[in-house]
């Protein structure tokens, strides 16, 4: 599979990479200041701007499928999710391209989801002291919901650096209180090579 990755030099598109390319797959990866990704024969890094059509559909070329870590970073822009959702469904568009996977937080929610306190309370949590965060979330999940292409989005509720463990995938959850960032990059590689959860946002649970 050719797999385009946007921001592929964040702390979790950089595990994807890795693990995509340990599964033999090939990486057209989207990086958004310094390259700090190893070398790879089947690794090719661009300069990308996801807010940048120019710089998206260059990323897109040749490419099968996409996968999203753009997220919330000191300094980013208040609406950079929604923003950069709306300009990738144009450019996927134009390029014929339909599979595209993007993660988020729980502070997304689905009808029937089942909630627990813990997420509840940190989730609260986030809202009251960076609602912003929460809302382009959401609004970036509207703008996949309002387009016809076979999207999924993986939803976490709080990413750490800490060894991954067993876990799986729900419609629902509950959610795991604390999840690996290597649990998110192989999450979101099953989804891809399984071609699972298409138009759904599954919860990354405990096993």
């Amino acid at each position: 599979m050719k797999i385009a990755v946007i921001a592929a030099n964040g702390r979790s598109g950089k595990l994807f990479v890795e693990q995509a390319l340990a599964n033999g797959h090939s990486v057209q990866a989207g990086v958004f200041g310094n390259n700090t990704l190893e070398p790879h024969k089947q690794l090719t890094t661009i300069q990308c701007d996801a807010t940048n059509a120019d710089d998206l559909s260059n990323l897109l070329t040749g490419q099968d499928v996409v996968v999203s870590f753009i997220g919330h970073v000191k300094g980013s822009p208040a609406h950079v999710q929604a923003d950069a959702m709306r300009t990738l469904v144009a450019v996927m568009k134009t390029h014929g391209m339909r599979r595209v996977v993007s993660l988020t937080g729980t502070g997304v929610r689905v009808a029937g989801d089942h909630i627990s306190l813990v997420d509840r309370v940190l989730n609260l949590g986030v809202s009251a002291v960076d609602p912003a965060r929460i809302n382009d979330g959401r609004d970036h999940v509207r703008v996949l919901e309002e387009s016809d292409l076979d999207w999924t989005i993986v939803r976490v509720l709080k990413l750490q650096n800490v060894s991954p463990k067993p876990f799986k995938l729900t419609p629902h959850g509950p959610t795991k209180w604390y999840v690996g960032r290597e649990e998110v990059a192989q999450a979101v590689l099953q989804v891809l090579e399984q071609h699972s959860f298409i138009q759904q946002a599954p919860i990354i649970s405990k096993l």
